[in-house]
């Protein structure tokens, strides 16, 4: 029993060995397939029985500062197909190819998906929508999503950017804003059984983004386009463009360029036409720059406005390189080197600070660097540093030669000028408002003092006097104060890099009223055909631009000079087509989306309007059924502020046509993209009211 029971108890040992260890490495890999890899076997098998579509994000909402809407979210259908359930794919294939203009081969590969479950195409037409339904094929679905859409298509495109395909922020607050505005996407989940069949599906929709209000003023913007399209009628510029700023807080009030786009088709117009030239261009300023120059004098009191300074008929040499002005002025004052706008006056000016105190001035005011505008795509300016300038930099930079700045940079400066010398930080985003939370986010003006509040006060009389007998003469507005700056300069040739003798960039910046500057505006056009001057072209831009927005706000003249005329001996000048490059556009490409911009039906017409016998009073029309921009318009042209209420056509406003108002009053129109007139407007719109 000794060995034999030994031998036993040696085996059962082994044994017990053995099974401790078996069981040790069931356990082990029981442990690694339920914990270490459970989620990825789970993922394995939801991935075998579930197929899932994500939804585009529902953007927030963007509104001018009034509260009217700049860009919205629309609903559309998608189309999808669930692969085993079509009984012919290659007849639903060519009919889709046919409905969506593609090829069949295309749409056979979706239908013919392993995945089962695939999208056809998403954010179709309604008449894309309608053909497909009335086919009635087994195995396609639709899905609502939504589509960006801009109401006033072209209005304000730069400032808004647009989308790409997926509905992300391709350009301006679009873009800039992307993180806010979209909201997280929402997803379908469909449960597939083992034959790859669809049995049941689940939809969870996509939560809204925050709504954004901006400083755009949709009215003062619609007044800087109209200019913008009559003087490039006019002049046949490459380019053009124009800042409308609140000179005591930075809020940018429009922003306008050419070419422009259209962002309901972002992606159908060329790079150049979507690029903001007014934070996105360098040009020399030419001689609006002169502000800067006599600026860092007055505030280092190196000179006084009534100081006369020999400008030598002309010319000057400044280390062997002669520098000629456009005229032969002798003795000026400093304020009429402004006013008449001479070289060789603001060179002596210039020397007199010398290169690395020049350039301290002009980077505190801005140049050289970005101003932090909240829009992408910002360029800084090109500014040496004073180590860099040439034995002759002092001179050409004084007259606004060897530096480049963007049309932003110089209507802030001159804003600085305007409000005693405090230089904001631009911005076009008012408010932020989270719909689901209720969170609203202000933007408060940031700002920095560059000169003294004496130092602008001087400057202020100094530009005014430029506006009133000097080169800026073309700016004046009757019954107001304007302060500003004429600017020609010529621009390099790529070929010669040389300044060209035929192409120029003319500008004007300037502000009104002088006593409480309201706004300040610069004018910027590239290559005007013929005259090229800035008083010439860009002044006169800049008045008929001031004097509506000054119209519209109810700004109360500060110069009165005589009571408004009546606007039948002041008709409208009609606005000659502008040729802007066009996507070519098909119908079915435009979709349902179309509310803006359409022929006026002929019984929709205003009708008895205008002044009643010069008394300084206005007939309201009937604007029942006019699109937004007619309104606009026609309230631009008889002298009243209209308050509009959503997008589309007129479908209701606050004083009834016909009724006799003060030239200057208010009137309410509430817009709906729908119209019927079968079905009775409210008496009075329900307009938000101006901030």
């Amino acid at each position: 029993m000794g060995r034999r029971g030994a031998g036993i108890h040696r085996r059962l040992t082994v044994i017990a060995i053995v099974m401790v260890l078996w069981g040790a490495v069931i356990g082990v890999r029981l442990y690694s397939l339920q914990v270490v890899q459970s989620a990825d076997f789970k993922a394995r098998a939801i991935g075998q029985h579930e197929r899932v579509l994500e939804i585009s994000p529902r953007r927030g909402s963007i509104f001018d500062r009034n509260g009217n809407e700049l860009a919205v979210s629309i609903e559309v259908d998608s189309l999808y197909a669930v692969a085993s359930e079509i009984a012919d794919p290659e007849a639903t294939a060519a009919f889709l190819a046919d409905v969506f203009d593609s090829s069949a081969e295309s749409m056979e590969s979706r239908l013919n998906s392993d995945r089962g479950f695939t999208w056809v195409k998403r954010k179709i037409s309604k008449r894309e929508a309608d053909r497909v339904r009335s086919a009635n094929i087994r195995g396609l679905y639709f899905q609502k999503e939504s589509k960006r859409f801009y109401p006033n298509r072209e209005l304000a495109s730069h400032v808004l950017g647009g989308v790409d395909l997926d509905d992300a922020g391709a350009g301006g607050i679009e873009y800039k804003y992307n993180d806010l505005i979209a909201g997280p996407p929402g997803k379908v989940v469909a449960m597939i059984d083992a034959r790859g069949r669809s049995f049941h599906r689940l939809e969870q929709l996509p939560a809204s983004g925050e709504n954004l209000t901006t400083t755009i003023d949709q009215t003062i913007q619609f007044i800087a386009e109209r200019e913008v399209a009559r003087t490039i009628a006019q002049t046949r510029a490459v380019g053009m463009s124009v800042v409308a700023m609140d000179p005591s807080t930075g809020e940018i009030l429009a922003m306008a360029n050419y070419p422009q786009f259209n962002p309901n088709e972002y992606g159908r117009f060329p790079a150049e036409n979507r690029r903001n030239r007014a934070i996105g261009q360098n040009y020399e300023p030419g001689s609006t720059f002169k502000i800067v120059t006599v600026a860092a004098n007055l505030e280092e009191s190196l000179t006084t406005l009534d100081e006369v300074i020999d400008c030598q008929m002309g010319h000057i040499d400044i280390m062997g390189h002669r520098i000629n002005d456009h005229k032969p002025f002798g003795l000026l004052s400093v304020r009429e080197i402004l006013q008449y706008s001479s070289d060789v006056g603001a060179i002596k000016l210039g020397m007199r600070l010398g290169d690395q105190r020049f350039a301290d001035y002009i980077g505190r005011m801005g140049f050289g660097r970005r101003t932090g505008v909240d829009l992408p795509a910002e360029e800084r300016g090109l500014f040496r540093p004073a180590a860099q300038w040439s034995n002759v930099s002092v001179g050409a930079i004084s007259m606004g030669q060897e530096i480049a700045a963007t049309p932003l940079q110089v209507v802030n400066m001159v804003s600085m000028v305007a409000n005693g010398g405090t230089l904001y930080q631009p911005h076009v985003v008012k408010r932020v408002e989270d719909p689901l939370t209720g969170r609203v986010t202000e933007t408060r003006p940031v700002g920095q003092r560059v000169i003294g509040e004496e130092t602008a006060a001087l400057l202020r009389d100094a530009l005014q006097t430029v506006v009133a007998d000097g080169t800026g003469a073309n700016a004046r507005i009757p019954g107001f104060t304007v302060a500003g700056k004429t600017g020609t300069a010529q621009k390099i040739d790529p070929r010669t890099r040389a300044y060209s003798f035929t192409a120029y960039v003319a500008s004007f910046v300037g502000f009104a009223p002088v006593s409480n500057p309201e706004v300040a505006v610069v004018v910027m056009i590239d290559e005007p055909v013929g005259p090229h001057g800035g008083g010439e072209v860009a002044a006169p831009a800049f008045k008929r631009i001031v004097e509506e927005i000054l119209r519209y706000r109810s700004v109360v003249p500060d110069a009165p000079t005589a009571p408004p005329r009546s606007t039948d001996d002041d008709p409208a000048i009609p606005v000659p087509a502008v040729p802007v490059p066009q996507p070519d556009l098909r119908e079915d490409m435009v979709g349902d989306w179309e509310v803006v911009d359409v022929a006026v039906r002929p019984e929709t017409s205003v009708q008895d309007a205008g002044t009643d016998g010069g008394t300084g009073t206005v007939r309201i029309p009937d604007f029942d059924g006019l699109p937004l921009r007619r309104v606009t318009e026609t309230c631009m042209q008889l002298g009243l502020k209209c308050q509009s209420g959503g997008s589309g056509f007129a479908i209701a406003q606050s004083v009834p046509p016909g009724t006799s108002v003060p030239w200057g009053g208010t009137v309410q129109v509430r817009f709906s993209t729908t119209y019927d007139r079968s079905i009775a407007p409210s008496p009075v719109p329900a307009v938000r009211p101006n901030p």
